[in-house]
């Protein structure tokens, strides 16, 4: 009878949306009811254990049309996406990467949607405590080895050549150059900021942004945390006879300014942020009275299935593991949440062109 109710229970239980079943008040009953309704919620006190000892059902990978490629983010247990739970399985895919990046960017990309891990959800109440952002950082240690640090963030490149072809030019690919142009059009055209406006640039990686700002007469201000970067973004710049000031640090340079910007900006590189409450609590200080800031191609979404933390899809688990990098998502309930905290109004403006 136990059995069959608890069978009935569950059946009942994955009729209801996603969105139900991953919301606060649901998680908090599931907990109190010895995780009935959930049997698959890891626990941060002992993260790698639970993954091992819970393996989750494998689904065979299958290719993906570009356009099936709605987002860098992938919702949890995407249809025909392999669903991996050790780090054995994670080494797997990164060798099927390696080989697809050897054939092309392209084929790299696509082997991103090929598979993801499940998200813990039995987590701390607040996502503001220090309890909530120990277990991302210790999700992030299993999956790459070590602990997270700032100095994880490095880019090793040949600046010279990236002068003359930086990314996405080097890919060759027609649908990453044209999603990458099309969302910094989008981008300006949204900032519509007025003529010889200042504007302060976070993470500007290979520059784009940057020199296109600096083209229309802009004065950008940009810092990232690679040196290679800045020594690029000088040299594009140099090359085309443009001021920019380009400075080595990381997000929490934010407090050193003494100066105040009619825009921020962050063009995929907010979600590298290790501390992005305390972050968004400096904006206000160097945005002067009347001024924006703007978050671009950044995985802030509805679908995003707790308030922040480590996306686990594809491309991120290959960032997280091979190349150090930070990669965090947030629910936009969260997001305006924590920016109307701060006194921030918000307005969402959406590019249909781009999967970006």
């Amino acid at each position: 009878m136990k059995r069959a109710l608890f069978t009935a229970t569950k059946t009942l239980w994955h009729l209801f949306p996603l969105s139900f079943r991953r919301s606060a008040p649901t998680l908090w009953l599931a907990k109190k009811t010895k995780g009935m309704l959930s049997k698959n919620v890891i626990n941060e006190a002992d993260l790698s254990p639970k993954i091992e000892e819970h393996p989750v059902t494998i689904v065979e990978p299958i290719l993906m049309n570009e356009s099936e490629v709605k987002s860098p983010l992938l919702a949890t247990m995407t249809p025909g996406v392999r669903v991996i739970s050790t780090l054995d399985e994670l080494d797997e895919m990164l060798k099927m990467l390696d080989q697809a990046a050897a054939i092309s960017d392209d084929e790299l990309r696509r082997g991103f949607t090929q598979f993801q891990m499940q998200f813990p959800l039995d987590l701390p109440e607040d996502p503001d405590s220090d309890e909530y952002r120990a277990t991302q950082m210790k999700l992030y240690q299993w999956l790459n080895g070590k602990a997270y640090t700032t100095a994880n963030e490095v880019s090793a490149f040949d600046v010279a050549a990236a002068i003359k072809k930086p990314f996405p030019f080097q890919t060759e690919s027609p649908q990453t150059v044209g999603n990458h142009i099309i969302s910094i059009g989008h981008l300006i055209r949204t900032l519509n900021l007025k003529a010889k406006s200042s504007l302060l640039e976070f993470g500007p990686g290979w520059g784009n942004t940057t020199i296109w700002l600096a083209r229309m007469g802009y004065a950008v201000t940009a810092v990232d945390i690679e040196q290679n970067f800045i020594d690029l973004i000088n040299g594009r710049a140099k090359a085309k006879g443009l001021e920019v000031e380009a400075i080595q640090g990381d997000f929490s340079l934010i407090d050193s300014f003494d100066r105040q910007f009619d825009a921020v900006l962050f063009f995929e590189c907010f979600h590298h942020c290790s501390n992005h409450q305390a972050l968004i609590a400096s904006l206000d200080r160097v945005v002067a009275p009347g001024g924006k800031v703007l978050f671009a191609a950044e995985p802030i979404l509805d679908a995003f299935p707790i308030p922040w933390g480590l996306r686990l899809d594809g491309e991120s688990l290959w960032a997280i593991r091979h190349q150090g990098w930070l990669e965090l998502g947030f629910q936009e309930t969260y997001f305006r949440s924590l920016m109307a905290r701060h006194g921030w109004d918000i307005n969402k403006v959406e590019c249909a062109e781009t999967p970006w």
